[in-house]
């Protein structure tokens, strides 16, 4: 079995606007991009995981993705479900037969998650579940790759449950703090601030600190 991370990044400039009020621009940008290392960090830790794609229409991102081990995909507007599916179709060319999909905004995420959701997958047709604290989809775990539609956007989680429910496979449900905690809005900083210690964006909060 062959397993490939898939990481979907947004243009920078239009990336984490909800924190506009506590971050400028360009710090929005580098907050995205510590988030992000830390996800690559995760997933690179994680055995069960063969490699990961980066996919984002912001040539920054990619670049920064390469720089971090990861294979980069440019993504030609196509929104964020379509996004995926083009790195879906990229990674089965390379020869995956299971896809692990996750946001790049889980600074919290570690490789024992990823190892972990994806043991629980034990069956040829196979669906893995994280949901988010908002109900909507953290981790997704497919195998194979294209067994179920993307619904990924709001409270996804139901709609990938019902998805499973039609491709015949009962999903299976992975949770956990660290992979539910996204970082959307300013009280999220509270507990990256607590629970984040060695982690590339709880580095880059305590650098905002000390200037």
């Amino acid at each position: 079995m062959l397993t490939w991370a898939i990481v979907p990044v947004k243009r920078l400039s239009e990336a984490k606007s909800s924190l506009s009020e506590i971050f400028g621009p360009e710090q929005r940008q580098r907050f995205v991009l510590a988030m992000l290392a830390d996800v690559l960090n995760a997933v690179q830790q994680a055995h069960a995981v063969s490699g990961a794609v980066v996919v984002s229409p912001d040539k920054k991102v990619l670049d920064f993705a390469r720089l971090h081990g990861a294979v980069d995909i440019a993504e030609p507007g196509l929104g964020l479900n379509g996004a995926l599916k083009l790195a879906i179709e990229h990674v089965v060319g390379q020869g995956a037969t299971s896809v692990f999909i996750i946001p790049g905004d889980l600074p919290l995420l570690k490789g024992a998650d990823i190892e972990n959701l994806t043991a629980m997958a034990t069956a040829e047709r196979d669906v893995v579940i994280a949901p988010s604290k908002a109900n909507g989809t953290n981790a997704l775990f497919l195998r194979p790759p294209d067994l179920i539609d993307l619904r990924f956007g709001g409270e996804s989680f139901p709609l990938h449950v019902r998805e499973a429910i039609q491709a015949g496979v009962r999903p299976r449900i992975y949770r956990s703090p660290t992979v539910a905690t996204d970082i959307d809005e300013p009280a999220d900083l509270l507990i990256l601030k607590t629970l984040g210690l060695g982690t590339r964006t709880h580095d880059f909060l305590v650098s905002l600190n000390q200037r």
